[in-house]
């Protein structure tokens, strides 16, 4: 079954190397108590690695092994369930997935795909409809088979009663005075780490209004900025904007229409959103040419970096790690086990 790649925006990915470290049995036999490469005859150790950037590859590793185990941990639980599931029904797994999956997802229709087209125009840079209305449909019809099959198995999970015992890296972030949508109660926490320029970090909004939909009280959301300055140079300036507007009780409100403008963030744009939203401009312009919240976006990043964050967007769900424009079958997925591992 086709599915499709979740995109993010990346200042650099992590070195392959990571699953080389984590696996000690890979390096030769001479160096495997402690050495990890010799550089000019010195040993580097994973102390080294440890010590370095205030521990900060040493973070990321971990997120990524993390991340590592748990894709090949769902991966096998799925195989394991939908091979049972087929044997008990005397199927082929190719039988049961036209039954479960295929046979209940209708095709996209051409409303779709002009609904589609007209609201992602600028995406695809105003190509004609005509041209990319195939391209558009197996994408849409891609988009209903995973979630179709998605919500199939995770329906198979429940039955088997599946339980996640892994567990993430701790996540040492500072979420006081950063902006929280949802209950300050709610037993998920969802962090966010984000860029107001990155087209991946608005894609994904609506699935995040999804989940609080969804979950209500059961979910928060805490934003942090995180701006991709080699390349997006707007981003910054805007983590600044949002921040002046929550001086005037409207930070989410803008932080919306940032998002659904992040292809004009420059600062007269900045400064025309905060008046369309009546905030007070003396006040709101003031506050962004002084620069006044750009420590505090610096801080945002230096922590989302020592979480081992590398690009946009980037979320931890009870300090469960996700990255990318993902789908809201897989918030829901994550959101489900902290919820059951309460």
């Amino acid at each position: 079954m086709n599915t499709l790649r979740w995109g993010r925006h990346s200042q650099g990915g992590l070195l392959l190397l990571v699953l080389l470290l984590a696996s000690p049995q890979s390096l030769p036999a001479e160096e495997n108590k402690s050495a990890l490469a010799v550089i000019n005859g010195r040993n580097i150790t994973e102390a080294d690695l440890t010590s370095a950037n205030n521990g900060q590859l040493a973070r990321s590793m971990n997120n990524q092994i993390y991340l590592a185990r748990k894709q090949a941990l769902d991966s096998f639980i799925t195989d394991q369930l939908l091979e049972q599931e087929a044997k008990k029904r005397g199927l082929s797994r190719e039988q049961l997935l036209q039954q479960e999956v295929n046979a209940k997802v209708s095709a996209t229709t051409d409303a779709e795909v002009e609904q589609w087209y007209n609201a992602n125009k600028a995406r695809v840079g105003n190509k004609p409809l005509a041209e990319i209305k195939s391209q558009i449909a197996s994408q849409l019809q891609n988009q209903k088979l995973q979630q179709r099959q998605q919500t199939f198995v995770r329906s198979l999970r429940k039955a088997a009663g599946v339980k996640i015992l892994i567990t993430p890296p701790p996540l040492n972030v500072a979420l006081d005075g950063a902006p929280v949508r949802g209950s300050t109660t709610a037993p998920v926490t969802i962090v966010e780490f984000s860029d107001f320029q990155c087209p991946f970090c608005a894609r994904v909004q609506p699935e995040l209004v999804k989940v609080r939909e969804t979950y209500k009280d059961q979910v928060k959301i805490v934003f942090k900025d995180f701006p991709l300055d080699n390349i997006h140079p707007n981003a910054r300036k805007a983590a600044e904007a949002s921040r002046c507007a929550g001086e005037q009780g409207k930070y989410w409100e803008y932080h919306d229409v940032l998002f659904a403008n992040n292809d004009a963030l420059g600062v007269p744009n900045l400064k025309k959103f905060a008046a369309d939203l009546k905030m007070d401009p003396t006040q709101f312009n003031t506050c962004l040419d002084s620069g006044k919240y750009a420590a505090a976006v610096t801080k945002d990043t230096a922590e989302g970096a020592q979480a081992g964050v590398s690009g946009t967007p980037a979320f931890f769900i009870n300090s469960r790690p996700i990255s990318g424009a993902q789908p809201f079958a897989s918030f829901q997925d994550l959101i489900d086990e902290a919820l059951e591992a309460r």
